[in-house]
Order: structure tokens, then sequence, then C-alpha cells
């Protein structure tokens, strides 16, 4: 710890023999690189040495805008604007450090006259912390139509996402990467599309990508951790929400993900730990209330979890997640009218999972319905429909890449069979490796293998996890080359033998 305190006085010591212009050119240099703490340290010493220097300042303004410091990018825009109202550049930089300062009106009137496709971007953040989607949307269209402004095209791609248009959000998408391909808000925009789709490798590329080309980006780092909440990484996600935490990174999406990781170690009075400080400050349909609501459930706080979710099932009524949460509250509370209400049009749907009919059943049976031994035959034999829907699901899935929800279809047809297909466990794994969850994918390789140890396709299966892994290099090469020979036409196989021989050791 200590030599992180002492690090920006001894960059600053270091700096002090150097003359202001030669402190400019680096900070550019750095700015450039994306390096902004480094570029913030030069400058600062840099303007002891020539204080009052516009350029020095500007750079300085811009420097704080990136590293999220609204208030120190306002007071230095002030005094280039001689405290007089700004004007063009000054006037986009003055707005955007009033929207982080959370000051929507003030950044509108500081862009009055101004008709630029940044401005009309601004206009929109503007309407957004208003609240105000119309003219949110309005101002979106207008700097999409003035062109050019890839954090435009982003921007507005994060907010045709937040309406539920998917495909609006990819054309967007895909103008911010024609005009920017490895801008922040580009990579951002796409790490969050691709998070919505269940594309949660190409999800955390994206956001990996981002924090390494802009290392001060605390939203890169947010983005990489929910990324791997989704793909269950529970380690590597501890270890990188400590890292947002030791940069300063605070917020509710921060909060959520904690609770995430203890709500998946069963760690219900943590979660409750975690929660309760924010409580007061949470959004009636924040995510962070269902995390809450199990945790209070399992606590045995049946009430309280009710409290929480119910607002969730009466504005999003075709929730299932939040509607069985609601139920099994409902019937831990003692209410099973009320969990039979609650639950009844989803399991009486022809989509309704063996899980799901399971949970109907138990409040049936409590709340004296004749329809319970019904829902409890239905959930003890899979419906061939649903079962048939998976298995479509997921090859669909596998071909399109789609690895996680590729995942979630073959768990559910493990769940409702008794696990011993071949194709379905060599399948997974695939899916597995290719999320990068590389002990869960050896698991099912290795059930697949025990299985049908001749096929060669499951060998090199086994094969090309153990080498990816790097976990036992000797088997890995000796299933792969076996492989190899008994399918010497499939490509595939042969690549996957020739990475393995061609590789040391």
């Amino acid at each position: 710890m200590k030599k992180l305190v002492f690090l920006p006085a001894l960059a600053l010591l270091a700096a002090c023999g150097e003359k202001p212009e030669a402190l400019l050119a680096k900070a550019q240099a750095e700015f450039a690189a994306h390096d902004y703490q480094a570029a913030r340290l030069d400058l600062v010493e840099a303007l002891r040495q020539a204080p009052g220097n516009r350029e020095m300042q500007l750079l300085q303004a811009k420097t704080l805008l990136a590293l999220g410091d609204g208030d120190g990018a306002g007071a230095l825009l002030e005094q280039l604007s001689a405290n007089g109202a700004p004007q063009g550049e000054l006037a986009e930089l003055s707005a955007e450090a009033a929207l982080l300062r959370r000051s929507p009106d003030s950044a509108v009137k500081m862009l009055d006259g101004v008709a630029t496709p940044e401005a009309e971007r601004l206009r929109a953040l503007a309407a957004l912390q208003h609240e105000d989607a119309t003219a949110a949307e309005d101002h979106f269209k207008q700097a999409v139509a003035l062109g050019g402004n890839a954090r435009a095209y982003a921007d507005y791609a994060r907010f045709r996402l937040m309406q539920g248009d998917l495909a609006g959000a990819g054309d967007m998408l895909r103008q911010a990467e024609r005009a920017a391909p490895e801008g922040i808000d580009t990579l951002l925009a796409g790490g969050r599309i691709a998070q919505v789709e269940g594309d949660l490798k190409r999800a955390l590329d994206r956001y990996k990508r981002a924090a390494s080309l802009y290392p001060a980006s605390l939203a890169a780092l947010v983005g990489q951790a929910e990324a791997l909440a989704d793909l269950g990484r529970l380690d590597e996600l501890d270890g990188l929400l400590k890292q947002v935490e030791q940069r300063g990174g605070q917020s509710l999406e921060l909060t959520y993900l904690k609770a995430r990781s203890s709500l998946a170690r069963k760690q219900w009075t943590k979660v409750r730990e975690i929660v309760q400080p924010v409580e007061a400050q949470l959004p009636k349909l924040h995510p962070l209330r269902m995390v809450y609501a199990e945790a209070l459930l399992e606590l045995g706080q049946d009430q309280l979890a009710i409290a929480q979710v119910q607002p969730i099932v009466r504005a999003q009524p075709s929730n299932r997640k939040a509607a069985a949460l609601l139920a099994r509250a409902q019937l831990a509370a003692g209410d099973a009218r009320g969990a039979l209400a609650t639950f009844k049009p989803f399991a009486d749907s022809r989509e309704a999972r063996p899980e799901e009919l399971a949970l109907m059943a138990r409040i049936a049976r409590a709340a004296a319905d004749p329809a319970a031994a019904g829902y409890a035959a239905r959930a003890a034999r899979p419906v061939p429909e649903a079962l048939g829907s998976d298995l479509s699901e997921a090859d669909a899935a596998m071909r399109a890449g789609d690895w996680a929800r590729a995942v979630t279809a073959y768990n559910r047809i493990l769940a409702v069979t008794d696990g011993r297909n071949v194709i379905v466990l060599n399948n997974m794994a695939n899916a597995q490796l290719m999320l990068g969850n590389m002990d869960k994918a050896l698991t099912f390789a290795e059930r697949a293998l025990k299985l049908a140890p001749g096929n060669p396709s499951v060998m090199d299966t086994a094969g090309w996890v153990l080498f990816k892994s790097g976990k036992d290099p000797a088997r890995a090469k000796r299933l792969l080359r076996q492989a190899a020979e008994k399918a010497p036409r499939n490509q595939t196989i042969q690549k996957h033998a020739a990475a393995a021989e061609a590789a040391a050791g």
C-alpha cells in the first residue's frame, strides 16, 4: 500500500527536472495513449512552472474529463472561458463536465446555439439524466443525422438497447465501429450488446480490449466483472472487483456484482451486509433487489423478500424468475393462495420447465388445490416439446457461436435426462471451453470420454481441453493423436493434433 500512496509524489519529483514544454509534449503523448493518470501528473507540474498556459489547461481539462472528474475539469474550463459563456469546443467540454456533476440543466445552457453532433449527443445525455427518453431519442437522431461522431453512435446504440431495440442497437454499433473501431465508447457499447445477445466470450473480449487500451476506465473493468459473473467465474470476478475498489470505484453496479458473487457462494448473510447500506438508494426495478430478495428468503425473512421482489413482478408480469422468487417467498410466508395466483400462469404454459412444475406442485399441495397431482406428474416426465425445443436451441446456439446460450440449453437438457447423452456432454464441454470455463469443460469432456472412449470427436474434445488448459500435455497429445488417426478426413481434429504436436513440451 505504501508504494501506491507515494507513486504520484515520486512521479512529480521525477518530472521536476523537465521544462514545461517537454512536460507538455510528454503529456500529449500520454493522452494519445490513453494514459490519463500519467498525463494529469505531468500537466500538474507543467502548469506549476507555467501557470495560465492555455494549451496546458485545455489538455488538463480533457484529461480530467477522461478520468471522470467533472469538478476539476469544470473549474479549469471556467478559467479558459474567462468566467464568461463558453464557446465552441469549450462549450461542449463544459457541458460534459456538467453532466459528470449531474447538472443537466447547466449542460443544456452551455450548449445554447451550438449545432454539432457532439452537442446533440450531450443534449441527449442531459435528457436521459432528466429521465426524458422522448427528448433523448430526438437529440440522438439529430446527432446521427449530422454524422461523423462515433460517441454519438455508441451512446445511441446503448440507448436503443435500453429501449429493447436490439436490432437498432446493432445498427448504431456498426456505425460506431466504422467511425472509431477502438474508441472506448465503441468497445463498451459492443461489450454491452454482446452481453445482451448472450455472447459472453465476445463481451469479455471487448471489455478486456477496452481495459488494455484505456487503463483508467473503470467502466471497462466493471464490464469485465459483469461478464465474469454471467460466466460463473467467481474467483476471477472477486479479483477484478478488488481492483475496481482499490481504484476508488463505487457504484450500484459494483455492489450488485459483489452481492451476486456472495449469492453464488450461498453466503446469505454477506449478501445482506453488502446490500443494506445502499438499500434506500435502490431504484424500484434494479436487479440487485432480486439478489437481495433471494438472500432474505434463505435467511427466513419472507416478508422482507416479498417487499423487494413484488414491485418487479408488478412492473414486469412476464418475468418468470421474479415470479418464481415471489411465489417461493409467499409460500414460505404461509400465503399459499397468493403463491398459487402468482405462479399459475407460468406453470400452466407449454414452456413450463420441470423445476417450475415441481415448485407449482408444492404450492398447489399447500393450497389444497386438486391440480397438485397433475403438476407433480408433469414435473416427473419432461415434456417432449420442451426437450426438443432445448435441443434445437442448443444446436442453433452452437452453430452461431453463442456459447452462453448453448450452455443454458444443455444445462436444461441435462437436468431432465439421465445425463448420459454423449453428444450433449461433448457439446457442453466445447461450449464451456469457448467460454473459458476450463474446469467445467474438462468435467464434461471426461464424462463424455468415459461413455464413448473410442469416439474420435469425443477424444478430440477431451484432448483439446487438456491441451488448452495445460493440465496434462502428454495425455492431451496422446488423445489428439489417436483421434487424428481415427478421423483422417476431419480437418478440425487434424488441426488440433498438429497444434499439440507443434507445441513445446
